[in-house]
């Protein structure tokens, strides 16, 4: 059974909403309210070779870029750098400013998951040529007995 202290220290609800206005740095201003004072903050950020290295680490273990930009907006966000409107602005420069920097390490990067959904599809005429392969090698061996798998609800499966 729970021990009743465990409900006497959890806060009381609502006692977010009873703190100090303007305590926390999405609650203040901005500090970066222009498209181009965004840019010039992230462009610092990233002119840093430390930052450079884990963010070429990042792209190598197939993290996608919007993913990454995605996580340095809101954390900006959160920080009060710049409100969201600025953040979803800032979006699309940041992707390309990392794919120019991968492009110039020589590092493949991936923009978006649906980016990696559609690399690692087959495509359609490489399908048509291994069932081709397939039905070759079948009437090339007509002795292999492909068995039919059994259908239906009530089916056992494999006997």
């Amino acid at each position: 059974m729970a021990s009743p202290n465990i409900f006497l220290d959890a806060p009381i609800p609502g006692q977010s909403l009873t703190g100090e206005p303007g305590g926390y740095p999405w609650e203040n201003p901005p500090q970066y309210v222009t498209l181009a004072d965004a840019v010039g903050f992230y462009t610092d950020k990233l002119d840093d070779p430390e930052a450079i290295l884990q963010l070429l680490d990042a792209l190598e273990r197939d993290i996608p870029i919007l993913t990454i930009v995605n996580t340095f907006t809101k954390a900006s966000l959160m920080y009060g750098y710049h409100t969201v409107d600025v953040g979803f602005l800032v979006t699309p420069i940041l992707v390309e400013m990392i794919k120019t920097i991968a492009e110039l390490n020589d590092v493949s990067y991936i923009v978006s998951f649906e980016d990696q959904a559609k690399d690692s599809s087959v495509s359609p005429r490489v399908l048509k040529k291994i069932m081709d392969d397939m039905k070759a090698n079948i009437k090339a061996n007509p002795d292999v007995v492909v068995k039919e798998a059994r259908k239906g609800l009530m089916s056992r499966g494999e006997e």
